[in-house]
């Protein structure tokens, strides 16, 4: 995967937080993609109860929630089709952008944390 392919892919995309995760690849922002795909429909099951568990908890911003459920909607679309599951890391924000296997679509686009745990010592 390239980065213009990522590029491209985002800036085709006309999802909520697609602009925002071009915005960020752009200013050097670090990204991944990882060499496999998985399947649409199964990470749709996956964020689908997580998306769930969100709304019921209320403990995500708003804005975020839409923007993941716009991806939800996005992985559901696509099926049983194969995607690649690309980050766009801008601390505090982190990207998650699910690319058609052709790397010719963005899927769905919704923005996190970056999580940041503090370290364990031992006193």
């Amino acid at each position: 995967m390239t980065f213009e392919a990522l590029r491209s892919a985002l800036a085709r995309d006309g999802s909520i937080s697609g602009p925002a995760a071009l915005a960020a690849l752009l200013s050097g922002a670090r990204w991944e993609v990882p060499a496999n795909t998985a399947s649409a429909r199964t990470l749709w099951a996956i964020w689908c109860d997580r998306l769930d568990m969100l709304v019921e908890t209320g403990e995500f911003d708003p804005g975020r929630l839409e923007s993941l459920a716009q991806a939800v909607d996005g992985l559901h679309d696509a099926g049983d089709t194969r995607v690649y599951m690309a980050t766009v890391i801008d601390p505090p924000r982190r990207f998650h952008v699910y690319l058609s296997e052709d790397l010719a679509r963005c899927v769905g686009a919704w923005e996190g944390h970056v999580n940041e745990q503090t370290p364990r010592t031992a006193t």
